[in-house]
């Protein structure tokens, strides 16, 4: 499903399918949606950047309105370049969340997008601050955390500092004993937090 698409029935199909993906997500007392797949996301080629944008804000206002009632977060997380054209980083996510204009739309932090984008692995943080509504947690190598070279102690104590209060999921490539990596997964995280 392309969210810019160049036709008008298929971008109100995709309004549709993120009002009824909110319901359930209400319905199963969820706490937020991610907004993240760059290539259902992207402007498609052919389409005026400031035209695809502006139909992917009226998507988000649309269905923003029954986020906004219904309690769940539309989260917007930024990718990296090599995944998605647009939305690369916490300030980008946090512009078009801003165009939107409505409380139930945030951001998500993703350590492996960060590792790629971002200058520094705690700023990103201390900008979304209150409009933070999700975490992914990985290692730059899409590892486990602990696995990899992110020192994810100040990213901790950063969104500690926050009063971040939500998930942190982790989004990782498991090796071939999933429940292991999960294990110890779990065991370093929960030093952290």
């Amino acid at each position: 499903m392309i969210l810019a698409s160049k036709s008008a029935a298929a971008r109100k199909k995709s309004i549709l399918y993120t009002k009824r993906l909110t319901e359930t997500a209400s319905a199963l007392e969820g706490r937020h949606l991610v907004w993240g797949s760059g290539r259902s996301r992207n402007i498609p080629k052919g389409v005026p950047f400031k035209k695809g944008f502006g139909w992917l804000i009226h998507l988000l206002k649309e269905s923003s309105a029954l986020a906004d009632r219904s309690g769940v977060k539309i989260a917007i997380e930024p990718q990296n370049r090599f995944e998605s054209t647009i939305i690369h980083n916490v300030r980008e996510a946090l512009s078009l969340a801003d165009l939107v204009g409505r409380d139930s739309v945030g951001v998500v932090y993703d350590t492996f997008h960060t590792s790629l984008e971002e200058s520094s692995f705690t700023k990103p943080i201390l900008l979304a601050s209150k409009r933070l509504a999700s975490v992914h947690v990985s290692d730059c190598n899409r590892k486990i955390p602990g696995r990899g070279h992110i020192n994810f102690t100040p990213i901790f104590e950063s969104l500690n500092r926050v009063h971040y209060d939500g998930y942190v999921s982790l989004e990782a490539i498991l090796d071939p004993d999933p429940r292991q990596d999960l294990i110890t997964a779990r065991k370093y995280l929960e030093k952290l937090i």
